[in-house]
């Protein structure tokens, strides 16, 4: 097995050089009030990980409007000067530090919750509510899942162009603030997601009939985004076969499949995926579809030829959705992580949970003290460590 150095490697993404491969997952902490404002606590947050010598941090998901696109309270957003002005002092506080940062953004369609919309109907590809209850992580009151999915509105084109048109400005901002690219997220069954799958998206438009037609919509946002940011700037397109909601959903059934999509991202001017999965290496497929049983990060980068990040449990000997039920989650040997990178399924590992409870997993994996490193605890999603 590889040692952990291959974690401390350069790369690229895109025009941004990265002095090592370890990445801080985008995860959703939901300390920024009903305005979606950072606090102070939330800038500390960020810069202490950038401290450590992550290579590169994406923020948690961060919402496009205030309205349907808002999935749980308290999670931030870009789409108004309050919030922007507060995400700067994130962004000048990590690249104090030397660090590098992105933001992910983010609508949540069918998954979000008049709850947190103010009263609003969510709104989807279809009008195709979601199963499984609906669960806040930051509130535990909805744990016992007495809350269900509401059927969501089916967008109009109008829709569809106000959403394009969000992300776009989103994007703009987060480039004049300093943010070093914008990560969108397209996985775990949000509203970019719910239009790749053809269980969530069963219109009868442009937006649907094939796979490429399914990509259109996130096609256009990466466009959009494109056109307002320059060719420079990174963009990012984060995927997943499954659903928050839904640990069973499969969005592309075989890797020609997925493979569409991908190229379809690439060509619309992506510089880079974030592949987030239960664990990195499961299969990404059923068995038929890929005899070799890679997992999907692995495919994305075979089709696509550009840089993935990986997420999924490297870590941890617990899954998230075990951890989040109370499960213990002891520490993994980063040996592992390292030796993804050296079998070529992936360019670089997020890191979540155990950068949650460790602000300094970097330091200490890079000097070899690794067996020092905290558990994660369900309890430490209460704190901004």
């Amino acid at each position: 097995m590889a040692g952990p150095s291959a974690l401390f490697e350069p790369t690229r993404i895109g025009s941004l050089t990265l002095p090592n491969r370890v990445v801080m997952a985008p995860m959703t902490r939901s300390f920024c009030g009903s305005g979606g404002v950072p606090s102070p606590e939330v800038v500390r947050y960020y810069a202490a990980r950038a401290a450590a010598g992550t290579g590169l941090i994406f923020t948690e998901a961060t919402v496009v409007d205030m309205g349907p696109a808002r999935g749980y309270l308290g999670v931030p957003g870009l789409c108004d000067d309050a919030q922007e002005a507060a995400w700067k002092m994130v962004v000048e506080a990590v690249h104090a530090v030397g660090g590098r940062i992105m933001v992910q953004l983010w609508h949540c369609g069918r998954l979000s919750h008049p709850r947190a919309t103010a009263g609003a109907q969510p709104v989807a590809p279809s009008a195709v509510a979601a199963s499984g209850p609906y669960l806040d992580v930051a509130d535990p009151s909805t744990f016992d899942g007495h809350l269900s999915y509401v059927e969501p509105k089916a967008m109009t084109q109008a829709d569809i162009d106000a959403v394009v048109g969000a992300f776009a400005a989103a994007a703009g901002r987060a480039r004049r603030i300093g943010f070093d690219g914008v990560l969108f997220h397209g996985a775990s069954g949000y509203l970019i997601q719910q239009f790749f799958n053809a269980d969530s998206n069963r219109r009868d438009d442009a937006y649907n009939g094939d796979t490429a037609a399914r990509a259109r919509f996130a096609c256009e946002i990466v466009s959009a985004a494109r056109a307002g940011t320059g060719a420079d700037y990174p963009l990012l397109m984060g995927l997943s076969q499954f659903s928050v909601s839904d640990y069973g959903w499969v969005t592309w059934s075989a890797p020609a499949d997925l493979a569409v999509t991908v190229n379809c991202l690439k060509a619309a001017g992506v510089d880079g995926f974030h592949v987030a999965a239960h664990r990195i290496n499961n299969p990404g497929f059923a068995a038929e579809a890929d005899p070799a049983g890679h997992g999907l990060a692995w495919h994305v980068r075979q089709a696509s030829g550009l840089p993935v990040s990986a997420a999924g449990g490297v870590t941890y000997s617990a899954t998230i959705g075990e951890s989040l039920m109370g499960a213990d989650c002891h520490i993994a040997d980063p040996a592992e992580a390292a030796q993804m990178l050296a079998n070529g399924d992936a360019d670089l590992i997020a890191v979540g949970r155990a950068m949650l409870a460790n602000p300094d997993w970097t330091t200490k994996v890079r000097t070899g003290r690794w067996n020092e490193l905290l558990p994660f605890r369900r309890e430490t999603l209460a704190t901004l460590v």
